[in-house]
């Protein structure tokens, strides 16, 4: 048999171990260093802070909010190494590496970001000092199917509403199982859960009961119920999320009346914010509500797709985001949650969690 030596292989038949070996000495060693210094040293400031561009209110006025990160899955907080990285890129670790359908979002005491996610059935939570995803709500006795809002208590309690358990789940910590509000009946679509100020009591939206349930925190039995399907003062048409101002006073998002109500914590109507129009400071379809330590109320518009700002009394003080899939965009804002200088906004159908810094507190300039 004839044989035909080649002095060398096409590189298109070498192994792939080869070719990866060769792509990871190329990055280690570039070939034109100097330019990829001088292109870094042009770069710097972009590569330091990507999202340093991104600042409300738009320039020429001061900036007072900018965006500082976005959370997707695990790789925004587990680091790999850059042979990792070259070599098996974002390989999944589990089922919940990424997010896929998120939908409410809160802080816990040490800061790190809860994310409800009823794709995933599970609540991801993002420790970003300590560089670790959890997974909460998946073992155990009782497992969440369509968690939906959620909140935290200053002990780390978790209480998260499920949409298909018909239940609010209270989880410790490390998400083992300590209580369920809500027995055959008491809830017809549970969508978000806060507690009161004193933690005594847990308030719950139920949403196509177009009403919001008290339980008693220790024992899990309903104490009282306010509200019915109407568009006049204490009505509801779908009500979706639940805060408590500093007042004690309870926010309550009033979806399709497009509107939050304030509320005692009896249910007494005391006033209201938004509206159905097109102008800042009215809704189309609000989602979410939260309030800061200075009184400050922000509230999502999954129609607008943006967050707007209220005073303690109730003005609008300025917005961030619009629709898009870009930075500082929004395609389905949903969840929102406020820590000290902190804003969480879960962009739901973009699959992330976007994260705001005010560079000016709203109560200086």
């Amino acid at each position: 048999m004839l044989k035909i030596a080649r002095a060398s292989a096409s590189p298109l038949e070498l192994p792939l171990t080869l070719l990866l070996l060769l792509a990871l000495l190329l990055s280690i060693f570039p070939a034109d260093a100097a330019g990829r210094k001088g292109k870094k040293r042009k770069d710097s400031r972009k590569a330091e802070d990507p999202y340093a561009e991104y600042v409300w209110p738009p320039p020429p006025d001061p900036p007072r909010i900018k965006l500082q990160e976005v959370l997707t899955g695990r790789i925004d907080v587990e680091p790999k190494s850059r042979f990792q990285k070259i070599l098996l890129g974002a390989s999944p670790q589990s089922p919940y590496d990424d997010l896929v359908k998120p939908f409410g979002v809160a802080f816990d005491p040490d800061g790190r970001i809860l994310v409800s996610d009823p794709g995933l059935a599970a609540v991801l939570r993002f420790d970003r000092s300590g560089r670790r995803l959890d997974v909460l709500g998946v073992r155990g006795p009782l497992r969440l199917k369509l968690p939906l809002g959620l909140t935290v208590a200053d002990d780390g309690r978790i209480f998260v509403a499920d949409g298909k358990l018909l239940k609010v789940v209270a989880m410790d910590a490390e998400g083992k199982l300590l209580n369920t509000y809500g027995s055959a009946g008491e809830l017809v679509n549970p969508t978000d859960a806060e507690l009161s100020p004193d933690g005594t009591r847990l308030f719950v939206a139920d949403s196509k009961a177009h009403k919001v349930v008290v339980f008693d925190t220790a024992t899990a039995k309903p104490l009282a119920s306010f509200g019915r399907r109407g568009e006049g003062e204490g009505e509801f048409s779908f009500p979706t999320s639940l805060a408590f101002d500093g007042e004690g006073n309870l926010l309550v998002v009033d979806q399709l009346n497009s509107r939050v109500q304030l509320l005692s914590p009896d249910g007494e109507y005391l006033d209201e914010l938004g509206g159905l129009g097109v102008g800042f400071g009215n809704f189309v379809r609000p989602k979410d509500v939260a309030v800061d330590g200075r009184g400050l109320i922000y509230v999502t518009d999954n129609a607008f797709n943006n967050l707007q700002l209220f005073d303690a009394d109730l003005t609008l003080l300025t917005f961030v985001g619009e629709g898009g899939r870009g930075p500082g965009q929004f395609h389905g804002a949903s969840g929102v949650a406020v820590r000290g200088e902190e804003l969480a906004v879960v962009d739901q159908l973009g699959r992330r969690v976007q994260i705001f810094r005010f560079l000016t507190p709203p109560d200086e300039g």
